[in-house]
């Protein structure tokens, strides 16, 4: 996960966590804050329901989704 380029768009577009766990919790992916920052330092990993509606809610492209949440691509 690379947490830096995550939070980098997030930023630009004007947005913080708070406002996606609230987009999340409507989406119906239950999280909370503590949950999201646990995920981003490493400790635990987004499950793909999650990044699905992370994706979503934060209009990323495939290939933005792919380079924020997988390190390598698998063959």
């Amino acid at each position: 996960m690379k947490s830096n380029i995550f939070l980098g768009i997030l930023k630009t577009k004007g947005k913080n966590v708070d406002w996606l766990v609230e987009r999340m919790n409507e989406e119906g992916e239950t999280i909370v804050r503590s949950t999201i920052y646990k995920k981003l330092r490493g400790e635990s990993e987004f499950q793909s329901s999650q990044i699905k509606a992370i994706s979503k809610i934060m209009e990323l492209s495939n290939k933005e989704m792919l380079d924020i949440f997988f390190e390598e691509l698998v063959s």
